[in-house]
């Protein structure tokens, strides 16, 4: 059985004073924060607060317990037998899982900072058979397989050994936990099965993310929120996976904390900064199995293009886009109106009340009878994920698709493209938008720090 005390001798001297403060909001002080945690945590998470941080590290026991006790029934029902935790840090929720013997007979961890490896090189030398450690960034993969197209490099396959492979229409090959404050390695997830690289090659990863509230909300918001959160990132997400909301989690309960920042009055985003601001999400997301038969993997490339390229103006109009590439097709898709059918919930016992603000439930991906009526003024935008799927379908099998303009753009644009996918959608600007993408104004409004108070002088004057 698993002991604590062997990977951390340090630990139970600091953890009776760290057993006083099972609620981390008590350790305000930066002395009390080095008490309590002694070398169970490098200094630098200690000592500074963070605005975004990338890398996020589960900090206490009861929320483990919380944690464990959730993803309880999700693990039963899974098949899964190798189970890849990102970051484990202090081992938190690593015991949990080594305590589920009979289910996961291998564990991988792979840990980015360099504080924790000798208690984790131990875990392995303890369970040499069942834990298995690498040192790597698994949370920015995305850079090593952009440098494996570079040099032809072997990078990802060497980070990636110890996991199991199978085929995308099988059962999940594994299972993945982490903390994940990075809202580019959610655009690598998009990418990986998009362009078939990274981890997600390997099969249907399940995947159990905690992650900011607002990146949960870009990625699975609905139309009705307007423009400003609903982007191609969204449409992108909510075709590729199934994805549910779990439960929340105490921000204070991780590691580096998170510093204080302030609502801009005129920012547009405001609603959404405000909600859950004190609390991080557990959710499950796994790629969707039927994702093939819908639109095969060699159109991969071209859904995200034709998504990616409609939805750079929030303004563009369906019909006058398509003929650009096919003229005189609009005539089609008015004469071929029919009535559109919402696809039902994905997961049937979900209830929505206990869903964030703002965010909408997994449906099922069918494009059957999906295209609501078109005319001359319907835009990209008033499309929700299954009729944007629909819309490319019929695209698609339209005669004159192989020698339209649309494939000849594709092209260049993979050629220009060096040389992962993640490149190419920095080059697509959106106009009158916030940004690139809408996260990069979320990131910055986060970045923001409290403003501090201005002192004022006898003469009354504030002084800076």
């Amino acid at each position: 059985m698993f002991t604590f005390n062997k990977l951390f001798p340090f630990a139970p001297k600091r953890l009776q004073f760290y057993c006083e403060y099972a609620n981390i909001s008590k350790l305000k002080t930066r002395k009390q924060r080095k008490a309590a945690y002694g070398e169970l945590f490098p200094q630098n998470m200690l000592n500074k607060k963070h605005n975004v941080p990338t890398h996020m590290y589960l900090a206490n026991e009861e929320t483990a317990n919380l944690i464990d006790k959730q993803l309880d029934p999700f693990f039963k029902q899974s098949p899964c037998d190798t189970i890849l935790e990102i970051n484990p840090g202090a081992c938190f929720l690593t015991n949990k899982l080594l305590n589920r013997e009979k289910q996961f007979k291998k564990i991988v961890l792979i840990e980015s900072t360099s504080h924790f490896v000798d208690p984790l090189q131990e875990m392995h030398y303890l369970y040499p058979d069942r834990v298995k450690f690498k040192l790597g960034d698994f949370v920015n993969i995305r850079k090593l397989v952009h440098l494996d197209k570079i040099d032809n490099g072997s990078r990802v396959s060497e980070l990636l050994s110890d996991l199991p492979r199978k085929a995308y229409h099988d059962d999940a090959n594994m299972i993945l936990f982490g903390a994940i404050g990075c809202y580019q390695f959610f655009k690598h997830l998009l990418n990986s099965i998009m362009f078939g690289n990274s981890f997600l090659s390997l099969g249907r990863a399940e995947m159990y993310l905690i992650m900011p509230p607002p990146t949960y909300l870009h990625l699975t918001c609905s139309r009705d929120i307007g423009y400003l959160m609903y982007r191609a990132t969204s449409i992108f997400f909510q075709i590729l996976f199934e994805y549910r909301f779990i439960e929340r989690l105490p921000r204070v309960s991780f590691l580096p904390l998170q510093s204080e920042y302030f609502f801009n009055k005129r920012s547009k985003l405001k609603k959404i900064l405000s909600v859950d601001a004190d609390s991080l999400y557990l959710t499950r997301i796994v790629p969707r199995r039927n994702l093939h038969e819908l639109c095969p993997p060699e159109d991969l490339p071209a859904l995200w293009y034709f998504v990616t390229q409609n939805c750079i103006s929030r303004r563009n109009r369906i019909i006058p886009n398509l003929e650009k590439w096919i003229p005189g097709c609009g005539a089609r898709l008015v004469v071929n109106n029919g009535k559109s059918e919402q696809p039902p919930q994905f997961y049937t016992d979900e209830q929505l009340s206990k869903l964030p603000k703002f965010s909408s439930p997994c449906k099922v991906l069918s494009t059957a009878d999906a295209l609501p009526p078109i005319n001359i003024y319907t835009e990209f935008g008033d499309l929700n994920p299954n009729q944007m799927l629909a819309l490319f379908r019929k695209f698609r099998a339209w005669p004159e698709y192989k020698d339209s303009s649309f494939l000849a753009s594709l092209e260049n644009t993979m050629l220009r493209a060096v040389p992962t996918s993640d490149d190419i959608n920095e080059s697509l600007v959106e106009e009158e938008d916030i940004t690139a993408e809408t996260s990069s104004e979320i990131q910055e409004e986060l970045n923001t720090k409290k403003k501090p108070k201005t002192k004022r002088t006898k003469k009354g004057k504030p002084s800076t």
